[in-house]
């Protein structure tokens, strides 16, 4: 609660503030945040903030890619919680998308956001998706034709293999090992100087945590879940994943 009042004035505090006047670093600290706690209501501010920039004309592509994540964290925070406004979070945020792709047409960031958000919708909307799921396709190869060792790109790429396996019983191999590649790129790029975006690392340690999990390598998915945890501490889908990691027997 104590963290939740936090956030919330401190996003008070922004409500009066141009996007470029708002460090876009601490931004999606905000965001990431809000999401790691599954606080949708944290979420429902930013996205209010930005829009509010962007109703000014104080918009940009980033500003636009960055308000198409905070709506993309809302509805996984709501799918998560079976809260139909989840829908609305996604087809916002690949409205937002088309905004930042209009300003930059060879951003596999956004193309590979927009593509999470309309795989997303589709899976919230069931067999209304038939729009969807292919305009999601289509955005993922072109994001990875552009950046095809993008970590994000290759974190989302392996999110649509691993929910398609979900859906159709098949083998899991080829996600679970996308998920490995993207975490080690993580761990590449952020030796580097730090940029914008940056969010994804402890995502992918999550999924390399529940591939490992599911494939009976209880302590080698303890590993990775407690790297997503040093990554995010806060970050509450993985302490529930690694409350589902059976300890092993001695």
């Amino acid at each position: 609660m104590h963290r939740t009042v936090t956030l919330l004035l401190l996003l008070m505090a922004t409500l009066g503030a141009t996007a470029q006047e708002i460090d876009p670093a601490d931004l999606e600290g905000r965001i990431e945040y809000a999401y790691f706690t599954a606080d949708a209501n944290a979420l429902r501010n930013l996205v209010g903030t930005m829009q509010n920039a962007v109703a000014k004309g104080e918009g940009n592509a980033l500003a636009d890619y960055q308000r198409g994540l905070a709506q993309y964290r809302l509805g996984q925070v709501l799918a998560a919680a079976s809260d139909g406004a989840a829908a609305t979070a996604f087809t916002n945020c690949t409205d937002s998308l088309s905004r930042a792709i209009d300003a930059d047409k060879r951003s596999a960031e956004a193309y590979a956001l927009q593509a999470a958000c309309y795989d997303s919708l589709g899976a919230v909307k069931g067999w209304k998706a038939v729009v969807d799921v292919p305009l999601g396709t289509s955005r993922l190869e072109k994001a990875v034709k552009l950046a095809p060792a993008n970590p994000r790109v290759v974190l989302i790429d392996a999110l649509y293999d691993y929910e398609r396996s979900r859906a159709s019983g098949s083998d899991r191999q080829q996600a679970c090992a996308k998920f490995a590649h993207a975490a080690k790129l993580f761990e590449t790029t952020s030796e580097t100087a730090p940029r914008v975006p940056s969010w994804g690392g402890a995502d992918a340690y999550l999924y390399v945590g529940r591939c490992l999990r599911e494939g009976g390598d209880v302590l080698g998915a303890r590993n990775a879940l407690e790297r997503a945890l040093i990554i995010a501490p806060d970050f509450a889908a993985a302490r529930q994943e690694l409350r589902n990691v059976v300890a092993p027997k001695s």
